[in-house]
């Protein structure tokens, strides 16, 4: 049975939900450049055949609880250019089975996602996919490896959602807690009322005005002298690289133990994980890109920011909406960049310090009222002089178990379309105690070999920072 809909001027009635500002403009991302910004979960499965219908009656019972997950995109009839999502109980997400040999498992997926990945959000249609991938001859088997994927337009979802979906998924198929899906969620609420509701207007006139301030000195003194990664020049123009490039990754886990030792470090020196991870990223960058070359320039971090623990209420991980924001982009110069496991502490400290303060004057918050601004304005050619040297994104420890019934969650792989992208950029996660790192691209514009430099050098850096190497 549904629990009572929040009063929200979004809910038109029982059955729509009208799309929030950075929501509308996602979706419109995904429609004009080729499924930009798309965002994919691989689960790296171990144990016995799964039938498709096994599949699609896991799926069905998300279904029932995620409103979003039963609803199709539609155009606002009320406000040309936005749209609504409406449910509809005959509604049939795409649920495919794509057969592979085996040995293909570790890297099929990434054919499948080259091949699929440019797909966009369709009016009239629901915006998540699943995907199974394994051995047909596999079906006696009962400890072979499968993968799920699951693939959603960001416009209704984020890193965390998405992983608790994907978690729920898989509680579903093995059967278990079955009883988390005999009713509905709520609509999920729009981030940009979630932070009405937590900031009063006068603060986020505040807020956001100082922040504003600090974005415009920023490109006064420093945007020209920002290190970025250059771009190899092809016979198409940058505003159509949507059709001529794909998403590129490049992946790197540290096991449990090394995770542990990290954790460990990361409290002895009083810094995040993502802190660190960071000033590896940021260590590693200087290097493949050789900026030491040119010391009067400087690295610059962009660096996403989670709104749903900062809103009263916070909005819950399991509601599929879109939910993420900024802060002010890191800088530093690179003549500053540390050699050291030592140095590389103290810039974790710089970084971790940096965040504290932007958190604290409320820059994700102010920042996440104009998100679909900023989204509208990248609808256009990109602007070189405007991006940083590259990006982070921490999902954050995601709600995984290691085991699902009969199956071994082996491991979690993020992917997103950033076919317009023209950064680097890295997400972090950390699932069963195993940290992932993955540094994404546009390749052929950027380059393969610089993305893969920069994945590798990270994680050698992150082993320095554990060992102490001096």
């Amino acid at each position: 049975m549904k629990t009572k809909i929040d009063e929200d001027l979004s809910i038109k009635n029982s059955k729509q939900r009208i799309m929030g500002s950075a929501e509308n403009a996602l979706i419109l991302t995904s429609q004009q450049h080729h499924g930009y910004m798309k965002v994919g979960i691989v689960m790296h499965l171990q144990g016995p055949y799964i039938a498709l219908q096994t599949l699609i009656t896991a799926v069905n019972r998300l279904q029932c609880r995620h409103p979003f997950l039963r609803s199709r995109l539609q155009v606002n009839p009320e406000k040309p250019g936005t749209y609504l999502m409406e449910e509809d109980d005959t509604l049939e997400l795409k649920i495919i089975e794509i057969p592979r040999e085996q040995d293909d498992h570790f890297d099929f997926w990434r054919e499948e996602w080259r091949m699929r990945e440019k797909d966009p959000a369709v009016v009239g249609q629901g915006l998540v996919q699943f995907w199974l991938l394994q051995d047909p001859n596999d079906d006696d088997d009962e400890d072979s490896p499968r993968e799920i994927v699951i693939v959603c337009e960001h416009g209704i979802c984020d890193g965390m959602s998405i992983s608790t979906v994907a978690h729920e998924l898989l509680i579903s198929l093995s059967d278990n807690d079955t009883n988390m899906f005999d009713g509905s969620l709520n609509w999920p609420i729009i981030m940009e009322t979630a932070v009405r509701k937590s900031v009063s207007a006068y603060s986020r006139v505040i807020k956001f005005a100082k922040f504003l301030l600090r974005v415009l000195y920023w490109r006064a003194t420093s945007s020209r002298r920002t290190t970025r990664m250059p771009l190899i020049a092809k016979d198409f123009p940058l505003e159509e690289m949507a059709t001529y490039c794909h998403t590129e990754a490049f992946y790197g886990r540290l096991n449990k133990e090394d995770t542990q030792q990290l954790l460990k470090k990361c409290r002895q020196e009083g810094v995040t994980l993502t802190s660190a991870v960071s000033s590896a990223i940021l260590c590693s960058t200087s290097a493949s890109l050789e900026t030491r070359k040119d010391q009067s320039t400087q690295l610059v971090m962009a660096i996403t920011a989670d709104t749903r623990q900062r809103c009263v209420p916070p909005v819950p991980n399991h509601d599929l909406s879109y939910q993420a924001s900024g802060i002010m982009a890191f800088t530093v110069f690179n003549k500053e960049i540390p050699v050291t496991s030592y140095g590389m502490w103290q810039l974790a400290k710089t970084f971790g310090n940096h965040v504290k303060k932007s958190i604290k004057a409320g820059q994700s918050l102010a920042l996440a009222m104009v998100m679909g601004e900023y989204f509208q304005r990248n609808l256009g050619a990109p602007n070189m002089t405007e991006h940083p040297t590259c990006g982070i994104s921490n999902w954050g420890r995601l709600p995984f178990q290691e085991k699902y019934g009969n199956w071994e969650l082996l491991e979690v792989t993020p992917i997103l379309n950033l076919v317009r992208t023209v950064m680097p950029i890295v997400f972090v996660q950390t699932v069963n105690g195993v940290l992932t790192i993955a540094c994404l691209g546009s390749v052929p514009i950027m380059s393969s070999r610089i993305l893969e430099r920069l994945c590798n050098g990270a994680m050698c850096k992150l082993h320095e920072m554990i060992e102490d190497i001096f």
